[in-house]
């Protein structure tokens, strides 16, 4: 009965596949590591800035998988480097996060801005400091020119705020 049944969701999953858009095989091709398919894919024309359902572009998916090969065959193909998710996230965050030094070293060389933010403010520099080899992304990304974000300075008077006696005099807020 097992059997049955692995074999009877393999061949599902198969037509599944087969049955997809050349996009959608694009961006499987990519995640998986596929990459004789996405050389194929790409050869046929098949855009490679294409995105999954989350907004996930091919890059960022070879990316966070590490398909080092998938990436490099992207970036040859013109896949744009600084193409963001649906959370504003590019190739190199995702990169840079993971800690994948050869990845982030051909984004840059294919032209990634190190100073791209994503929704949360966040640049590439900033994800990389959980990274497993943080000390080395975050070289790495200086070196091309990534800056560190500088802490937002607080708004009104600071003093005033953190003393309450050193308000006293000055007019009240207004309220309604």
């Amino acid at each position: 009965m097992t059997l049955r049944v692995v074999t009877l969701f393999s061949l599902l999953l198969s037509l599944s596949v087969s049955q997809a858009g050349d996009a959608d095989q694009l961006l499987a091709a990519a995640s998986l590591g596929r990459y004789r398919q996405l050389t194929d894919l790409i050869t046929d024309g098949v855009d490679v800035n294409a995105k999954n359902a989350a907004g996930k572009p091919a890059l960022s998916l070879a990316t966070y998988f590490g398909n080092t090969m998938s990436v490099r065959a992207l970036l040859g193909a013109g896949a744009n480097p600084n193409q963001a998710d649906s959370l504003g996230n590019t190739a190199l965050m995702d990169a840079a996060a993971s800690g994948r030094v050869a990845i982030i070293q051909l984004l840059i060389e294919a032209g990634a801005d190190v100073n791209l933010k994503n929704n949360m403010g966040l640049s590439a520099l900033a994800r990389a400091t959980n990274a497993h080899n943080a000390i080395q992304v975050t070289e790495l990304l200086k070196k091309a020119g990534a800056v560190e974000d500088k802490p937002k300075e607080p708004e009104g008077d600071p003093d005033a705020e953190a003393d309450p006696e050193k308000s006293k005099g000055k007019p009240a807020e207004p309220t309604d």
